[in-house]
């Protein structure tokens, strides 16, 4: 399902990603690591990872534009230099509702 909105003046069209396309990123964004208490290895989240992979797989569409006036291909690098944060913040947070991440991970972005 494609989802136009419009956040701090940007156009912007995202879609819900499948359950393929989520079990993509989270391959991607797990890690194991060994808990140096127990001596156990553990699979951690790294929930700004998360976040970044979700919005390259369900933002399809943006206004966004370079210094010249080209339009801004949606990449991890163009969406780590958008200023101000809070417009990725915002779309972070738009992204989470329309693909039902649940509260508790919301929490954890």
């Amino acid at each position: 399902m494609r989802q136009e909105t419009e956040i701090m003046g940007h156009r912007l069209v995202f879609c819900t990603w499948t359950y393929g396309e989520k079990q993509d990123v989270l391959r991607r964004i797990m890690k194991r690591v060994r808990n140096h208490v127990t001596g156990q290895e553990e699979i951690q989240i790294d929930p700004f990872d998360l976040n970044d992979q979700m919005l390259l797989k369900t933002l399809v569409e943006w206004d966004l534009k370079d210094d010249d006036g080209n339009p801004l291909p949606i990449t991890l690098e163009n969406l780590h230099g958008i200023e101000p944060p809070e417009l990725v913040e915002q779309m972070i947070a738009f992204t989470q509702r329309l693909n039902s991440v649940s509260e508790d991970d919301r929490k954890k972005s």
